[in-house]
This record gives C-alpha cells, structure tokens and sequence, in this order.
C-alpha cells in the first residue's frame, strides 16, 4: 500500500470531535486499539496496518487511532502526514501523553529541539514515570546547550527504575553526557551498565572505548572499540567512520603503527552517509 493511502481524513471536526470528548471518540475500540499497540511494539508493521484500516473509517477522531497511523507512516517515509497526524491527535486529545511522546520524537528527529522538549515535558507531566520522555527531554536540553537542566531530566528519569516507564537506553545516554562533562568516574558507572544491559548495541561499547581513552587504559579501550566494530548499527547514530577514527588513535597510542595507519586511512577516505538517526 502506497503512503499517500494511509493518509487520514477526520470525519468530526475538531471542535465537534472535543465535544465529544476523547474517550467516545476511541470507544468501542479499546480492545482492538491495545492490540494495535502490541503489533506495533512487536514490529509486526502489517499485522498493525491489517489492524488500523478499519479503525481508521470508523473510529478517525480517536487520538491512538492517530497514533498509530502516523507511527506506519513514519515507518513508510511519510513524514509530513506522520506530523499531521500527530498534531491533529494532540489537538483532539490535548492529555494524551503518548500523542505528545510520539510528537516529541518527530520533532526531535527533524532538529526542532525546543518544541521537541515542550512535547517531552508534557509527557512526562501526563504520565508519571515515563523514563523514555525524560530520557528524550534530556537529549533535546543538551542539544539546546542547557547541561545542568538535561543533567536534571536524566536524574529523574534515573530515579523510575525499572518499572513500566523503564529505558533501556538511559544509562547510555546519560554515561555519554557524564563523559562529555569529563566525570570519568561516574561515566564508567553508567557506560558499565550499558555494555551490560546492551551487549549487542555498539553505542555503549564505542562510547566506553572513548572512557578508556580518556583514562589512559589503551588495551581495554581496543577491547570495545573492536567490538563496535564488530557490531551493525542500522540507525547510524556511531558511524563506522566514527569507530575507525577511534581505533586510529587507540593503535597509535599502543604503537601499533600498521593498524594505526590502516584505519587512519580508513577514517579519511570512508564517505560520510546520510543523517544519522536517534538513540531509539
């Protein structure tokens, strides 16, 4: 199916679909809408679109019907409808956290850091515990240059734990933040953490390599560089480029001047491919 067909026409207007009130316009879908979700959080992209076609005629005004659509959307490269979508939810269902969540990571992706972190404060406000809103409020605040208020949305996101609202991806992040800060120390906390909750992602190794570096510890900083390396990363967000400029300075520094020089010439000729995407 083409993206242009999963555009979404609501049948209410706004003002008749707010009269009603948010809960009539998903009601009698619940059941249909959480088995969406599940298809969605699982990647079964077409079960998810089998799922939406229907609701998408019958129930167009209902905020997680939106979600949804937009979320296939996205998938599909549709963005501006994807944001359309989104937007007309939110209008519709201003006290939907996941409508203003899903937003949020729209705009983030497009670089709109400041109405990205409105978004992700909202969320978080709506939804008690969503460690993933504060994750990405943090993210938005260092991209605006705001270090001490990202550092006090990755404090709170830290303190959810690991309950429904739980982030895979905060002890990264925030091991990241804390190794750009030069706090070695709680970096390698967080960063540790991350390799061992992520063994299989090259974020945490590549960015414990850059620790080790910093600390001096040349043989462990090769260790997981090679196992970035080793390991895909289809969202581009540590470029290959990245890690063979990393493993330049590593063999250099344990004077291993072939492999130096070989990925040293990797990092200068390798092309820089197309924007990189997000920590999810």
């Amino acid at each position: 199916m083409s993206a242009a067909a999963l555009v979404l026409t609501v049948t209410l207007s706004p003002a008749a679909a707010l009269a009603a009130g948010p809960a009539d316009a998903c009601a009698g879908a619940e059941e249909e809408i959480r088995a969406v979700a599940r298809a969605l959080a699982g990647g079964r992209w077409e079960e998810a679109e089998r799922r939406l076609q229907p609701l998408a005629q019958s129930h167009a005004a209902c905020a997680d019907v939106l979600i949804g659509r937009a979320r296939l959307l996205a998938r599909r490269g549709a963005l501006v409808a994807a944001r359309e979508a989104l937007e007309k939810a939110v209008q519709l269902d201003p006290g939907n956290a996941e409508a203003r969540y899903q937003l949020g990571i729209w705009l983030f992706r497009a670089h709109r850091y400041p109405e990205a972190a409105g978004q992700f404060e909202q969320a978080a406000a709506l939804r008690a515990g969503d460690a993933r809103a504060l994750d990405y409020l943090a993210l938005c605040r260092e991209a605006l240059g705001q270090p001490e208020r990202a550092e006090q949305a990755y404090r709170e996101a830290l303190q959810v734990g690991e309950g429904p609202g739980f982030d895979p991806l905060l002890d990264y992040n925030y091991g990241r933040f804390l190794l750009k800060q030069d706090r070695l120390a709680e970096s390698r906390t967080y960063l540790d953490r991350a390799v061992r909750r992520l063994p299989e992602r090259r974020g945490p190794h590549y960015e414990r390599a850059k620790l080790h570096v910093a600390l001096k510890d040349y043989a462990a900083a090769r260790a997981d560089a090679e196992r970035a390396l080793s390991l895909r990363d289809p969202s581009g967000l540590v470029l290959d480029l990245q890690v063979y400029y990393l493993l330049a300075t590593v063999y250099a520094r344990l004077g291993e001047t072939d492999l130096a020089r070989k990925y040293a010439e990797l990092s200068r000729t390798t092309a820089i491919p197309g924007q990189a995407g997000d920590p999810r």
